[in-house]
């Protein structure tokens, strides 16, 4: 492979390089795995790559001049061929992973210049155990090295994965635990330390790190871990069903997602999110007149907020021009609260009342005849002063008030049909990341490029309009609201099938492994 690959230009390189295999239209007669193997150069968007297309030929295990003097091609059969490449990615991609981690370290984290702008405490938060992974990479890559150095045909590497993530992988846990920590106090650096921000500014200039941004090293070891788990899963796509190979792939998914690895990360940052959310929310919240609630618990956290328009008391359907004024929600698990704004950062809260005692309904063809659209109607069936009060509320937009009355769902409004298209597990359309998102809401989830999802639920909106989709990651069934501009749809029903059998025969697999686990078989 090139000699100064990066990591980040290695990943959205194959990035590109999957959305082109959904996105363009091909052959039905070629199969799934036939698509794998094309590796034709890559059309790229702006928002994929930063920097030029970077052919994927020089990676491939039966392009390595050793593959090929050997005659081992012509005897190979393309089922076999296809496995090998799936296991060589994994060692590629090691490779182009540890030169970035050594960039960070050693160009980065070693910088005279920097230290002298940087207090330890801070240089600890930024780059946290990062020598430690370092150390796990090097050793990982090693052994599977040492693995290929046996024979020009891998005879398996998912054993050395499931052995390193059960022994080394869990360094990533305390790495990206401290992720959030990491986001803040890079941010609070640039704009505070001036020192700092022009020492990174040079930095980062520098060929070794090939224009790419300091903050872009610091997400290898996330982006890394979630990246080996797609990288076995590939691998479990083309092994032979119920052999050997299968159960030990089994092994080192099930190794690397649930044994205290991406769950465990997932959780963690998860929590402390959470947690971090419920202070800030409580620091913001003024209870003036009310009875103040307590805000900070265990069991609590934020699925939704956000400003909507509230219709003026004594303002009435008939009003010629209706009169409205902000009003903010924050939408706990358990938990309503209305509030007025306050200054930028702070918050009186005028009502509140348990989540199971407030419903929604949609104003319907009433609204639209008086010019109120996007409006639905408020109910709390209990507020704080144990009494009912319904409340008119206008959101920004059709997407929003559909996000708002998804949060809280009444199956008796004959109005929910019309105004959305719900779709069938079994029915449902499909769409590509292209561009990665980052969720803003607790509704929302997180998209990179080039996960699948399946699309449950489309709102009825123009095309010109900013739209969104609720939609279940194909990767691990995780349900949420995601904007439409970062996806495409994927129009080829075969593509749709396929993705659909892939991610069942491998959620099979994992299947088949717990429960020899439970069973202790």
């Amino acid at each position: 492979m090139p000699e100064e690959l990066l990591y980040q230009i290695y990943t959205e390189t194959y990035i590109s390089r999957e959305i082109r295999r959904q996105t363009v239209c091909r052959s039905i007669s070629k199969t799934s795995a036939d698509y794998a193997m094309d590796h034709g150069a890559p059309r790229l968007s702006p928002s994929c790559l930063r920097s030029s297309p970077i052919s994927f030929q020089r990676t491939l295990w039966q392009d390595q001049p050793i593959v090929q003097e050997s005659g081992i091609l012509n005897i190979l059969a393309p089922e076999e061929c296809k496995y090998q490449e799936s296991m060589f990615e994994v060692l590629t991609s090691e490779v182009s992973y540890l030169r970035s981690l050594r960039v960070l370290t050693d160009h980065f984290m070693e910088s005279q210049e920097l230290n002298e702008n940087l207090i330890n405490r801070d240089k600890k938060t930024l780059f946290s155990n990062i020598l430690r992974i370092r150390e796990v990479s090097e050793k990982f890559l090693k052994d599977l090295e040492d693995r290929l150095d046996e024979s020009l045909l891998l005879s398996d590497i998912c054993d050395i994965i499931n052995y390193h993530a059960q022994h080394n992988f869990p360094a990533y846990i305390d790495y990206v635990r401290n992720q959030i920590y990491q986001e803040k106090t890079l941010t609070s650096l640039m704009q505070s330390n001036a020192g700092f921000a022009t020492v990174i500014g040079h930095l980062q200039e520098d060929p070794k790190c090939q224009r790419l941004p300091f903050s872009s090293f610091l997400l290898l070891p996330f982006q890394r871990i979630t990246r080996i788990k797609i990288l076995i899963e590939n691998i479990l796509k083309r092994t032979a069903v119920d052999t050997k190979r299968e159960e030990m792939a089994s092994k080192a998914l099930a190794a690397v997602s649930k044994t205290q690895i991406i769950d465990e990360c997932n959780t963690q940052v998860g929590k402390m999110k959470q947690m971090e959310e419920l202070i800030e929310i409580n620091k913001t919240l003024e209870f003036d007149k009310l009875k103040a609630v307590p805000i900070i618990s265990q069991n609590r956290f934020l699925e939704k907020r956000g400003e909507l328009q509230e219709m003026a008391k004594g303002g009435t359907l008939f009003n010629i021009k209706p009169k409205f004024t902000p009003v903010y929600l924050f939408l706990f698990n358990d938990l309503l609260i209305l509030a007025t704004k306050k200054g930028s950062e702070r918050y009186v809260v005028i009502d509140h009342a348990h989540r199971s005692l407030v419903q929604v309904h949609a104003m319907g063809e009433q609204a639209m005849s008086v010019n109120l659209e996007n409006c639905f109607c408020l109910t709390l069936l209990e507020n704080h002063q144990g009494r009912m009060m319904e409340r008119l509320l206008k959101a920004p937009s059709e997407s929003d008030m559909h996000r708002w009355l998804a949060a809280f769902p009444n199956p008796e409004d004959p109005n929910r049909e019309q105004e959305e298209i719900i779709y069938e597990d079994w029915d449902c359309p499909q769409v590509q990341c292209v561009e990665q998102y980052v969720a803003t809401q607790a509704d929302e989830i997180n998209l990179e490029p080039p996960e699948i999802i399946n699309v449950i639920c489309k709102t009825n909106e123009g095309e010109n309009r900013d739209r969104w989709y609720e939609g279940i990651r194909l990767s691990d069934g995780q349900k949420g609201w995601f904007p439409v501009k970062n996806v495409l749809e994927i129009t080829s029903e075969h593509m749709r099938r396929r993705n659909l059998r892939e991610r069942y025969r491998v959620m099979q697999a994992a299947s088949a492994m717990t429960n020899k686990t439970r069973t202790g078989s």
